[in-house]
């Protein structure tokens, strides 16, 4: 039994009371019943049936097709009855887009199949109204680009996010060729797609390229395409759009940033493992280098066998070079801290510079006036302006070519694509050396900083790695730029100059004869420094104690501390190292407060060494050492 609500609009009674009983027969109800357009129209609104009956011909007023326009504007479908089947009757009932159309006189079984034809009919068109509106508010409101093309590849339709995609308006893209947006070198792929596509109804192609935005600039699109040119309503090739160009911007972001990470851990277990290596290298060649000197010292002139051993001096000493290269690289080499100014540091270097670099390469300066001085051992800094200056003319490959020095200071954040190191927090003193070369591929920057790595046929050493290890040392970073064909920028940042004073003076003048008296301890866990300088002080006057370890150095210490002028401190010891036995001895008062200490090591960091001067006064000796310069310290320790 059906319960549909039917308004019965009939200006003859008694046409409209037959019509009512033949609703009710077939289970209709009849909502309402009218005999104007005017009172239909109030009815319909009223009532709000799911269907009216229209006589065509109504009394005076509003006729029953002008009322059924109007009704139907309220989703209420009309099916009309008339007496008149002329053809100008029905050409204005088609006006009205009516449901339905019965001829008086009809019967029952006409009028059912009618009213459930006109009812079912607009069932289906609200049941199809509906879901246009979810597709337009699906298509309108999504993020990607949706595209329909003809079988030529013209834009037939294109969604509103044609604005948020590629910054076009509505329908400023229709009637022209997909073609035009697309990046010249994709084209052929995208041709090759398209046709594969138009082979295969149904089917679907995945591709990516470069789509032109409004404004010129090229974003990358991942597309889906979908051949739907047999299903009605589309006829078309549907294109779905995404732009991935932020995605794949922080994608790669991400992987430089995990690339660096990984470079970071390497070089910093590579700087452990050199450190480490450096360290016990120098103990070892103290014994090698100490007792030569002591050799030298007891050979005359002409001894037959002074100039081996001064032979073997010099190899020890180029091997304690080598060692300062393994500690540049970890990071541990800074040595005689002072102020220096980085330009006047390049303009002492000058003549130097000049002999190292291409006869075919010009040499500029850029100086920065008023530079701030930065902290560092000029040793060092020199080491890494000569490495710079070197491979910026190897990169001119004996071309004419322009390698320019700048210094100045600024803003430290990243501008680079490389940045090896902490870049100093604010402001940052540069060194900048830039050539006119071959320049570096993306593959070659992210090896620079390896250890021997190197583009020359040959390599010279540790090179870049070193130089990293300097800036490390030195609280810096390195930021490089280059591209094949453009040349290469290196910039050193340096941390300005805190106002802390100078620990050490770069002089190394060698010693004058000298002869002391007193006790010198000597705590090292290494025998051959321990003998080394046990000989060289016992030479020079002093009765030396010795201990092989810190707890034991303090014991020896504590047994004849009123007669020990100084102790000589090695810094990394089993069971205790030099700095807890040296702030043992300041804690403890009496003659360990104040006696002058000498800490020595295979390391050497001048962070540990400002550190320790919260202990007093601490003098520091770098291993390996010969006698002379083991004198000559413990000269300066006792202020004699």
């Amino acid at each position: 039994m059906t319960s549909e609500k039917i308004l019965i609009v009939e200006d003859e009674a008694i046409v409209a009371m037959d019509l009512r009983l033949h609703l009710q027969a077939l289970g209709y109800e009849t909502s309402a019943v009218a005999s104007t357009g005017d009172q239909a129209l109030e009815l319909a609104l009223q009532t709000r049936p799911d269907l009216a009956l229209m006589d065509v011909s109504l009394g005076e007023g509003m006729d029953g097709i002008e009322a059924a326009r109007q009704i139907q504007a309220l989703g209420i479908p009309v099916v009309f009855l008339t007496a008149y089947a002329d053809e100008v009757t029905l050409d204005r009932a088609k006006q009205s887009g009516p449901y339905g159309f019965l001829v008086k006189p009809f019967d029952e079984r006409a009028l059912h199949s009618t009213i459930e034809m006109a009812l079912f009919r607009h069932r289906m068109e609200k049941e199809l109204k509906a879901s246009e509106s979810r597709f337009r508010a699906l298509i309108e409101n999504t993020q990607d680009l949706v595209v329909i093309l003809d079988p030529a590849g013209t834009v037939h339709y294109a969604s509103p996010s044609a604005l948020r995609v590629l910054g076009y308006g509505p329908g400023e893209q229709l009637g022209f060729s997909a073609l035009e947006l697309v990046h010249p070198d994709d084209i052929p792929k995208v041709q090759e797609h398209f046709r594969e596509l138009l082979a295969h109804p149904r089917e679907s192609q995945t591709l990516e390229l470069r789509g032109r935005h409004r404004n010129d600039a090229w974003r990358l699109l991942e597309i889906i395409a979908q051949n739907a040119l047999d299903v009605p309503g589309v006829q078309g090739i549907v294109v779905h759009a995404r732009d991935i160009t932020d995605r794949r911007q922080n994608e790669l972001e991400r992987r430089n940033m995990e690339a660096k990470i990984q470079q970071a851990q390497k070089l910093e277990s590579l700087g452990v493992l050199a450190g480490g290596i450096a360290h016990d290298f120098n103990n070892l060649l103290m014994g090698i280098l100490g007792h030569a000197g002591l050799a030298l010292m007891e050979m005359a002139d002409d001894h037959p066998l002074k100039r081996r051993m001064l032979q073997i001096e010099v190899a020890a000493t180029r091997a304690a070079e080598l060692t300062n290269q393994l500690l540049a690289y970890s990071g541990k080499g800074r040595f005689l801290v002072e102020p220096l100014s980085l330009s006047r540091l390049v303009e002492e270097m000058g003549g130097l510079l000049e002999t190292v670099i291409s006869k075919k390469a010009t040499l500029e300066y850029r100086f920065s006036p008023d530079l701030p001085p930065i902290e560092g051992d000029g040793t060092q800094i020199r080491q890494v302006i000569m490495n710079l200056i070197t491979n910026a003319s190897d990169a001119l490959g004996g071309r004419v070519g322009r390698i320019r020095v700048t210094t100045g200071i600024g803003p430290s954040s990243p501008v680079a694509p490389t940045l090896a190191g902490t870049a100093p927090e604010g402001t940052a003193v540069f060194l900048e050396v830039a050539d006119t070369g071959d320049g570096m591929d993306e593959t070659t920057l992210m090896r620079i900083f390896d250890p021997f790595f190197t583009t020359k046929f040959t390599g010279r050493g540790l090179g870049l790695a070193a130089v990293l290890g300097i800036m490390q040392g030195h609280h810096g970073a390195i930021q490089v730029e280059s591209e094949p064909g453009q040349g290469t920028s290196f910039r050193l940042l340096f941390p300005p100059a805190a106002t802390v004073p100078a620990l050490e003076s770069a002089s190394r003048t060698g010693p004058q004869p000298y002869f002391g008296s007193g006790t010198i301890l000597v705590v090292d866990d290494e025998e051959n420094v321990r003998s080394v300088a046990t000989t060289s002080l016992e030479r020079c006057g002093f009765t030396v104690r010795t201990a092989c370890h810190g707890r034991e150095g303090l014991e020896a210490f504590r047994a004849e501390a009123t007669q020990i002028r100084a102790l000589i401190l090695d810094l990394t010891m089993p069971e205790m190292g030099g700095e807890e036995v040296l702030a043992t001895l300041r804690s403890e008062g009496g003659p360990g407060a104040t006696v002058p200490v000498l800490i020595s090591s295979g390391y050497s960091t001048a962070d540990l060494a400002a550190d320790l001067q919260r202990h007093g006064q601490v003098s520091f000796l770098q291993k390996p050492y010969g006698p002379k310069e083991l004198v000559r310290k413990v000269r300066e320790c006792l202020g004699e």
